[in-house]
């Protein structure tokens, strides 16, 4: 790994973003993920921001700082967009580091800036993919509109209470009766889910048409008896109706995937993704952690293949457990030069289960 270090010290970042996008690229033309089109016609593409390592020093001038007191900690954050499906998938389409100018600044770099370097990225890499962005409260703004906007992308966002005051003050003025609304019911094991939809097209911000929705959901558990209810609230360009009210509430929740399926995965598993793979250079840590984007994208299409799946569902098995015997077979197993040979198959087609 000496020589792995040396080599991304000097490499131009550049190259594994597109060598990724180039992969991802390859997928989307073959098809692989067009059954998980939202509405059979965009992909879902999350964006959010994470830590990746931490310092009690400054690392290097790019560092994000955060003060607590008397004490100065450093961070490196990276703003991802990742496609994600309802089978779990969470792929990295681009990433967008956040992070300050060598030079004196007057602000801090952030999220809200790094998405419009990262929106550059994704239409220069993906140009004609039919996109609907899916985001967190802190990106219902003119700005992000005006982005998805120029690039034809639709999008779902959450909405806070206290973002947007106008359309806020607007959706308050307005009587229940010019509120659409519908109802659901349905089971899944041993709960009952309630779900009221309340929603309002045509809600003009800034010159901006916008669309929002409240669900208000209430879980009865069979067994326990207990009774939770939730609220979400989001923001779209979609047209809202009867027929997609429910489909657009499952799309705008899917943004947790990037966390639980995407961040949280390569932090807790053997990607570990806040180790300090380079401590002496940001330009091999940033290397470091597109190969680790890579490493995921082409584990992910494995583990949710229909082989393993059901291989998975039929044995009662893991997926670690099963990571655990494949680790265990290359370093204890024997190959023959005909059991190399006969890997020479030519090309060969994963089928993603449901």
């Amino acid at each position: 790994l000496d020589a792995v270090e040396d080599l991304f010290r000097v490499l131009d970042e550049d190259e594994l973003e597109r060598l990724k996008a180039e992969f991802v690229s390859g997928l989307i033309r073959m098809k692989v993920f067009h059954k998980f089109k939202f509405l059979g016609k965009t992909f879902r593409v999350a964006v959010d921001a994470t830590n990746t390592v931490t310092y009690d020093y400054q690392h290097c001038p790019h560092c994000i700082t955060k003060k607590h007191g008397n004490k100065t900690t450093y961070f490196h954050y990276v703003l991802e967009a990742k496609l994600v499906t309802s089978n779990g998938l969470a792929i990295s389409l681009c990433t967008e580091w956040i992070e300050n100018p060598e030079t004196d600044f007057d602000k801090q770099d952030c999220e809200q800036k790094a998405f419009k370097r990262i929106a550059i990225k994704l239409k220069k890499y993906f140009p004609r993919l039919p996109i609907c962005i899916i985001a967190d409260g802190l990106y219902p703004n003119e700005p992000f509109f005006n982005i998805c906007e120029e690039n034809n992308w639709d999008f779902i966002v959450n909405f806070r209470d206290g973002n947007l005051p106008t359309v806020w003050e607007e959706v308050n003025l307005l009587p229940e009766s010019k509120k659409v609304k519908t109802e659901t019911y349905h089971k899944e094991q041993n709960d009952k889910i309630f779900r009221k939809y309340k929603w309002i097209n045509n809600i003009e911000y800034r010159k901006i048409k916008i669309n929002r929705i409240e669900i208000e959901e209430t879980v009865k558990n069979i067994v326990t008896k207990n009774e939770t209810i939730k609220r979400f609230v989001y923001v779209t360009n979609l047209e809202i109706n009867i027929k997609n009210a429910h489909k657009i509430m499952k799309t705008g929740r899917m943004r947790w995937k990037i966390e639980n399926e995407g961040f949280k995965e390569q932090k807790t598993t053997d990607y570990e993704m806040e180790h300090k793979y380079s401590r002496a250079s940001y330009l091999a840590m940033k290397n470091f952690y597109q190969c680790l984007q890579i490493a995921h994208l082409i584990n992910q299409l494995c583990e949710k293949s229909q082989e393993i799946s059901q291989l998975i569902k039929e044995e009662v098995l893991t997926t670690k457990y099963l990571w655990k015997r494949l680790i265990a077979f290359m370093l204890e197993g024997e190959f023959t030069e005909n059991d190399i040979c006969n890997l020479d198959i030519g090309r060969i087609q994963i089928r993603l289960a449901k």
